[in-house]
């Protein structure tokens, strides 16, 4: 891969619809100090073609990567290309967005001033709110922060293990972020690549939340997450119907904790691993998460929490 400062990592996967959109937004952003890779997991649609074509238009731009390897997921398909790449920043890209024009700049700006700040050798991760977007990119909310009930005022290591606020296309890294997420040995623990880094970035380095959108988060039934309207009564009522799927994400949450604490338990101090200890049980109980209550977002989660968890 590039060893420009900033590099841009693609993970692709039958994205002929809105692939081009989401590069030519890229190839028009106002800071043009970047290298984008994209990696395709075995696309069955045109999407191999339109990236050739890209590639051969702008070979000092864009380079593709062939792993060799069928991922399946975006998770496993971004730690590998983190891997690979020796930039100093990296930057994330879903592939069926648009970027503002100045993303990358402001990103960079952010990222730079906080190396200033605590050194380039101290992971940090800075990221950004997005507008999400219907197929046509028509707004659907202003925020998707707001739109999630999603706030960092105070970003702690504790409250992201409990809920991501972490989106991975509006997320930038340093290189000592990378190095240090890399003790990840198996993924499979992990529920995203973006939550893994989020909280080992707000444990042992710097959390920069930029509190403006870079991205029109395009949402079109196909998104391997998507935006969730939290405040609203047919979310809600999805949410009592399908409790299975809550009990499931809240165990979820607990594996990739405990796979957390194995991977850096030496450096906890007594108080912190009191805490993991407790929320990794397969009940931490009513009383844990009213102790903890300020580090979940909203009534309706600490509830959730305290009934299931």
């Amino acid at each position: 891969m590039s060893t420009k400062n900033v590099e841009i990592l693609l993970a692709a996967y039958n994205g002929e619809k809105f692939i081009r959109e989401q590069i030519d937004s890229i190839l028009n952003q106002t800071d043009t100090h970047w290298h984008l890779t994209v990696s395709d997991d075995g696309s069955t649609d045109g999407t191999p073609a339109i990236l050739e074509a890209y590639a051969a238009r702008f070979p000092e731009k864009i380079s593709l990567y062939h792993s060799n390897i069928r991922f399946g997921n975006a998770r496993d398909h971004f730690f590998h290309l983190m891997r690979q790449c020796e930039a100093p920043h990296i930057l994330f890209s879903d592939q069926d967005d648009v970027w503002r024009p100045d993303k990358v700049e402001r990103m960079m700006r952010a990222l730079l001033e906080a190396e200033a700040e605590v050194g380039a050798d101290t992971p940090v991760l800075v990221f950004t709110d997005l507008t999400p977007v219907d197929e046509k990119l028509r707004p659907i909310a202003p925020s998707l922060m707001r739109m999630q009930q999603q706030y960092a005022d105070t970003i702690d290591y504790r409250a992201l293990l409990m809920q991501n606020i972490v989106t991975g296309c509006a997320t930038g890294i340093n290189r000592a972020l990378a190095l240090l997420a890399d003790r990840c040995a198996d993924t499979s623990q992990v529920i995203m690549h973006d939550w893994w880094l989020g909280v080992v970035a707000a444990r042992f380095g710097k959390v920069v939340y930029l509190d403006e959108s870079t991205i029109l988060y395009r949402q079109h039934g196909g998104n391997c997450v998507g935006a969730k309207n939290a405040g609203s009564v047919r979310e809600s009522l999805y949410r009592l119907l399908h409790i299975h799927q809550l009990r499931t994400s809240i165990a979820a949450k607990k594996r990739q904790a405990g796979f957390y604490l194995r991977v850096y338990g030496e450096c906890f101090k007594p108080e912190e691993l009191s805490f993991l200890n407790a929320f990794i049980l397969e009940k931490s109980g009513p009383a844990f998460y009213w102790r903890h209550r300020r580090l979940i977002h909203g009534f309706s989660r600490l509830a959730g929490m305290m009934l299931l968890g």
